[in-house]
Formats: C-alpha cells, structure tokens, sequence
C-alpha cells in the first residue's frame, strides 16, 4: 500500500514539473518573411507564428479555441489612407473575415496563471535520510511546493502580459496606413482551416 501510494505521489510530482509556465517569445511581424499573394504585392501574411516562435502553449490554445494568430504586412500604393473598416477589409474567399478583438483573444489564448498554485501540493514532500541507526526527515516542500508556485504564477503572468502587449502594438484596426507606407500588425481570425486571405480597398 506504502509502495503504491509513493507511486501515485510520484506521478503527481512528476505531472507538476512537466507542467510548468514558459516566458513568450515574441513574434515581431517586422522580421518574418513574407510572400505575395499572386500578383498582389500590396498584402501577405503568415499563419502559425505562435508555433513558430516557439510559444507552444499559446498555439496549443490558438488550436483548442478555433483562432488564428496571423502575422499581416500590408503596402498602401492606393494613393489614399487606409483605415482597416473604413476603406479596406480582410476577405477570406468572398466572406469578411472579423477580425477578434485583444480582449476577446487574449482571454482564450492564454496560459493560467493560477492553475500554477497546484505546486503547492508538494508542499507535505519530505526527504528521509537513513542510516542502520535512524532515519531523519527534512520538509524540503515547504521550500519546493511555494517556490514552485510562485516562480510559475509569475512566468505564466509575464508571458500573457507581453503576449497582449504585442498584440495591442501590432493591433491594424487601431492604425491608418498612409500612402507609401508599409504596416506589420497581427491579426486574430476564428479558425479558418488556414484559407488563403485577400485585403480588398474600397473608395
């Protein structure tokens, strides 16, 4: 029974410190690489650049939640200002794509920051030292299982808090686009099965 239930307890741990917060990597929509559309020079994007730079557990939730995380470059040669909903749109085939909000994308793509408190489970974990005349037991959970907690709770935080930030940095909707210049944004779309996306300018 005693043997069972180290196992069971092993496992947990074991669970625990597999499980642990990642710091986010930015994507920086400036430095990808981007191809053009056919013979559309004016707009191209990227798909899975969560995955790609390596922040696995927000793609994961990207996946889980049905959205996309698109990286977009867009080159304004229409000789007028664009203002994503006023004069130009993102299509995806003949359907507007909409374009969800930080708020709305961030509350899903995220890692839980309080799942992290689980650690504290270890907090009972003590280390039995024996010889052939007794034994001795430190409490290094009381150490491990807040420690743990503590670093992860702040990890997972810091990296949904730069995760908005560059959102909110890269948001198009929020920028006008003046003739002859060239906007990097990140965009958030409900899942689109990775359909090719179109921008289309009005007057």
């Amino acid at each position: 029974m005693i043997k069972r239930l180290n196992t069971v307890v092993a496992i947990t741990i074991m669970a625990l410190l597999t499980s642990c917060a990642a710091s986010y990597k930015p994507v920086n929509p400036p430095m990808l690489r981007y191809q053009s559309i056919g013979d559309d020079s004016t707009f191209s994007y990227q798909y899975n650049v969560l995955a790609k730079a390596r922040n696995r557990k927000l793609a994961k939730k990207e996946a889980k939640y049905g959205m996309r995380v698109v990286a977009v470059k867009i080159y304004n040669n229409t000789g007028q200002t664009l203002v994503y909903g006023t004069n130009f749109k993102i299509y995806s085939g003949n359907s507007e794509v909409r374009l969800l909000e930080t708020d709305v994308a961030t509350f899903r793509i995220r890692q839980v920051a309080p799942y992290h408190l689980f650690y504290l489970l270890l907090s009972p974990t003590k280390l039995t030292v024996s010889d052939f005349n007794s034994s001795k037991s430190y409490p290094i959970g009381l150490v491990i299982g807040p420690g743990l907690a503590i670093i992860n709770v702040a990890v997972a935080s810091t990296a949904n808090k730069r995760f908005r930030e560059e959102l909110t940095a890269y948001d198009i909707t929020q920028r006008p686009i003046a003739n002859g210049e060239t906007l990097y944004g990140l965009i958030t779309v409900k899942d689109t099965d990775f359909a090719p996306l179109s921008l289309r300018v009005g007057r």
